[in-house]
């Protein structure tokens, strides 16, 4: 994401800190002579040597080695900033903060969710067979599944086209979904501690390496139906409304299918590829679709998602207006 969000190459940015020693840099910078016994790097215009201070000596732009700012720093006008810029936040280091928010809620608790006990026994066989009959499946879901390890924003951009152009308010609520759904999810599964599934079958063979945490509850499951509950909020009805099957002879008036808009059905579809490849139990997605609807309720009650004025909801419905 552009224009504040945090992009795939941004895991790079940690190398930026030693840009502040390319001062020492100067000591090879090789020099030409400028004819007023100041030094001057090659490549750089002879013009920019003919500066002068007020006593009418050139003081040229390198002199000391100097970069061209510290020379004419006292000609500039300082602007008068009166605060950081809200959109030059960058979604994820915005939604830290409001992660700060949400674990101060005194109730209900983020820590005090009620999720299902974990299966034992036959429900664990079960489910096993179930994991290894969506073996043959692999094939058709593979690239989708793999692209949602690390990106899921990119496809509720299918369910309706936005960005951080467009609509920069609803990329931050998405982002905040993303790191209280990871937030929430990584403390429950250091709770339960459940093993993957492949630890129990290996005939399941996962195509890639198993994450590096426990199963229970889905991560991904957690996270995308997180996304789903707070987008519903501001998104045209077109996302969030259920589906309603058409009428017959027999059921002229049929109710709407429960959990079928778009965006449920997007997080189901999520989760349920994360089943296909053999990492996770149905019952961790049911877990992490439990844990997203509480956490969901909790992140309601922070007054930086919903003010009625101010916050990220308001902010992001006037972008779908």
């Amino acid at each position: 994401m552009a224009r504040g969000g945090i992009g795939p190459a941004d895991g790079a940015d940690g190398a930026d800190g030693a840009d502040g020693a390319d001062g020492a840099d100067g000591a090879n910078v090789a020099v030409v002579s400028t004819g007023t016994g100041i030094p001057r790097p090659i490549g750089v215009s002879p013009a920019l040597d003919q500066v002068q201070n007020s006593s009418g000596v050139p003081q040229g732009w390198w002199h000391g080695y100097k970069w061209p700012p510290a020379d004419c720093a006292g000609l500039w006008k300082n602007a008068a900033p009166t605060k950081f810029p809200r959109n030059y936040w960058s979604f994820f280091h915005y939604s830290i903060t409001v992660l700060g928010e949400f674990v101060q809620v005194t109730a209900p608790k983020w820590d005090g969710i009620a999720l299902p006990a974990v299966p034992t026994g036959a429900a664990v066989d079960a489910e096993l067979d179930e994991l290894a009959a969506l073996i043959e499946y692999r094939a058709g879901v593979m690239a989708e599944a793999l692209a949602q390890r690390d990106n899921l924003v990119a496809y509720w951009r299918g369910v309706l086209m936005f960005d951080a152009g467009s609509a920069p308010r609803t990329c931050d609520l998405i982002e905040i979904a993303s790191i209280v759904g990871q937030f929430q999810a990584m403390h429950y599964k250091r709770k339960f501690n459940r093993p993957r599934a492949s630890q129990y079958s290996p005939s399941l063979l996962p195509p890639i390496n198993p994450p590096g945490h426990p199963s229970y509850p889905s991560g991904h499951a957690t996270e995308a139906h997180l996304m789903a509950l707070c987008l519903a909020q501001v998104m045209p009805a077109a996302a969030s409304t259920n589906a309603t099957p058409k009428p017959t002879p027999g059921h002229p008036n049929p109710p709407p299918i429960s959990n079928s808009s778009p965006l449920a059905r997007m997080a189901q579809r999520i989760a349920r590829n994360r089943e296909v490849l053999g990492l996770h139990f149905p019952s961790d997605s049911a877990a992490g679709k439990k844990l997203a609807e509480e956490s969901f309720n909790i992140l309601m009650l922070c007054q930086s998602i919903n003010d009625p004025n101010d916050g990220i909801i308001a902010l992001a419905k006037k972008e779908w207006a």
